[in-house]
């Protein structure tokens, strides 16, 4: 199935992607102007909005009257359907833009400088947003226009690399000084205002940018953006897991540790993170059993014989057995015989680095509250 873009206030000129669907249409309402109205926002897999303007954001490109000081009043004058609460329907798209996101639709706002209008009210481009918390972000900071090509990119940002790499070729116009550690930060200037940012939004995520400046920037962000997965779209909610293993298999124990708390597990239960000296290892380790929902049960040649193992195991299914619901995942990292007892269990296969990975986010979606 081929992925849909909604590309608003810009025009993408690169080569063809495969399986990709690219639209450059605006947010009016669609009775107004069926032809450059964009479809319900939740059919998009990725939107990147850009409003330089007024008429950017409600058709999707400039118009003649983009450049102007009173470009509300000099549209109504043109086709008096084009007042801004008749082309526009603010609250119907936020409610699109709210379930868009939570498909795991990627959003992309841009950066544009305010462009303030008396209109029955002032008005600002960044109404176009559709989201409040991005809204306040831009409305409460200030946005600075400047011309500079020196971009610094953080460890955060280097899924977007390519296309802060093509802002500093071409130079940027636009950035924001926020808060420190409120918001993600993937691109710097020198002095320390934002060029990117990944914006929390109540469970998911969205990006705030620089504009682009060129045909070849545009291109790189269009890529950089359908390279995202859903993981970075939506941040899932997990419940924690207490992994039982034996300590002949710690290494590969931790990693899978820290790869679910990199993935947002934050309960992952680890006995040499959680014991300390003098503790009683039986009650730290019922405590742990107590406090997460799931056992994985870390199963090697080695562990099938542990017999700490077979205790939190049997801990494990007397629980199962009276909650009626599951709670030991059997996460096979070595090839080996099953007690019994599992053996009518669906486990995850870790035995092979390339498997290790699907196993994961199977892992990962039985986790998901």
């Amino acid at each position: 199935m081929s992925k849909k873009v909604l590309l608003v206030g810009l025009e993408y000129s690169g080569p063809k992607i495969i399986d990709v669907e690219i639209e450059t249409l605006g947010l009016c309402r669609p009775e107004v102007d069926e032809d450059r109205a964009a479809y319900a926002l939740y059919e998009y897999d990725l939107i990147i909005i850009n409003p330089q303007s007024y008429s950017h954001f409600i058709f999707g490109s400039a118009g003649e009257h983009s450049d102007s000081s009173s470009e509300l009043y000099d549209l109504k004058r043109e086709n008096n359907s084009y007042d801004l609460d008749t082309v526009f329907d603010y609250s119907d798209r936020s409610e699109e833009m709210k379930a868009a996101l939570k498909n795991g639709c990627r959003v992309i706002w841009l950066l544009a400088e305010e462009k303030r209008e008396q209109f029955f009210g002032y008005r600002k481009v960044w109404i176009s947003y559709l989201n409040k918390t991005v809204e306040k972000l831009v409305e409460n900071n200030d946005v600075y226009t400047k011309k500079s090509r020196r971009v610094s990119i953080t460890e955060s940002g280097n899924k977007l690399t390519p296309y802060f790499e093509q802002v500093a070729k071409d130079g940027w116009r636009i950035c924001i000084d926020t808060p420190l550690g409120i918001n993600k930060c993937l691109a710097q200037t020198p002095e320390g205002y934002d060029l990117g940012l990944e914006i929390e939004l109540g469970g998911n995520v969205g990006w705030l940018l620089t504009p682009p400046r060129s045909n070849e920037a545009i291109t790189a962000l269009v890529h950089c953006a359908l390279d995202l997965n859903e993981d970075d779209v939506i941040h899932h909610k997990y419940d924690g897991i207490f992994l039982s293993h034996t300590s002949e298999d710690k290494p590969f124990v931790r990693r899978l540790k820290s790869d679910l708390e990199r993935h947002g597990v934050t309960k992952v239960w680890l006995d040499e993170a959680e014991i300390q000296i003098g503790d009683s290892l039986i009650k730290k380790i019922d405590e742990g059993l107590k406090m997460t929902k799931y056992i994985g049960v870390i199963l090697s040649p080695r562990s099938i014989k542990s017999k700490w193992v077979e205790k939190e195991l049997d801990i494990a299914m007397n629980r199962e057995i009276g909650s009626g619901e599951v709670v030991v995942l059997p996460l096979v990292m070595e090839e080996c015989e099953l007690p019994s007892f599992l053996e009518g269990k669906l486990y995850a296969d870790f035995y092979s680095h390339e498997k290790y990975e699907d196993s994961l986010q199977k892992l990962l979606r039985r986790l998901r509250k």
